[in-house]
């Protein structure tokens, strides 16, 4: 017993390095020579987008992770949308990304990330960047969306706000979302990553051991778009709510 123990622990230990090896080679042969797109002209951004969707896919691949979805997205080429989906693991951005990966999308995160060397300065100049305890960081955010929204490109957005504790089914959502999904009249498509916790779940004890994990299926549910078309201000809690039903009621029912 204390064997196989031992067996999991230095397989867990050595699949985390692996991930973190992979995310850099991978973004210095990739991501950092693509990026110029960006640096020269911002409305080159889908150019990059399609590299990000390459980056995605070696990495789960690399990592023995298959993505499996239950049907395509309905949505349509160069319109904007907002996709939201349950929040478990490091692997969430790059599943997102390989699932949608025909409608380009940035995503709106902390902005302590931009401090992380390499990838900080590349996130810094394609993502939204929110510091939650600054007015001034959230207008500027809602001008930023705006005009993201308006060339064609969704966002993809985690409305826990962070990842939970892991005994923690499905955290409460935060309003930001759909508060954007109805100023913009942009509709929500909810996602529910059932397997994510499971094959990689979020360190919390470093490298070393510190999370477990595990190559196999990662079953993506999409569902067809929620419109906000003719919806309120008021109406983002409802709809928050709704979207949470039915991301919950598929990590219960979904086996």
């Amino acid at each position: 017993m204390k064997l196989v123990k031992a067996a999991k622990y230095i397989f867990w230990t050595f699949y985390n390095i692996w991930f973190y090896l992979l995310v850099f080679v991978f973004t210095i042969i990739i991501i950092l020579p693509s990026f110029i797109f960006v640096i020269i002209n911002k409305g080159w951004y889908k150019h990059f987008y399609k590299m990000g969707v390459l980056w995605s896919d070696l990495i789960l691949l690399g990592m023995g992770l298959i993505p499996i979805k239950n049907k395509s997205p309905n949505t349509i080429k160069n319109h904007p949308y907002i996709f939201v989906a349950n929040h478990v693991s490091m692997i969430d951005v790059m599943l997102l990304v390989s699932t949608i990966r025909h409608n380009p999308l940035v995503f709106i995160g902390k902005k302590e990330l931009e401090k992380i060397p390499i990838f900080g300065f590349i996130y810094k100049h394609t993502m939204i960047l929110v510091d939650r305890s600054s007015n001034e960081s959230k207008k500027k955010v809602f001008e930023e969306t705006k005009n993201k929204l308006n060339s064609g490109i969704s966002l993809g957005i985690f409305p826990e706000g962070t990842v939970p504790g892991i005994e923690v089914e499905l955290a409460p959502f935060k309003h930001g979302a759909f508060t954007m999904a109805i100023e913009h009249q942009v509709p929500i498509v909810p996602m529910t990553f059932l397997d994510n916790k499971k094959r990689f779940p979020w360190s919390y004890g470093g490298l070393i051991g510190g999370s477990k994990g595990s190559p196999g299926k990662l079953r993506v549910k999409i569902h067809d778009p929620i419109h906000t078309t003719g919806m309120i201000k008021e109406d983002r809690v409802a709809l928050s709510e709704k979207v949470r039903k039915i991301i919950l009621d598929d990590l219960r029912n979904t086996k």
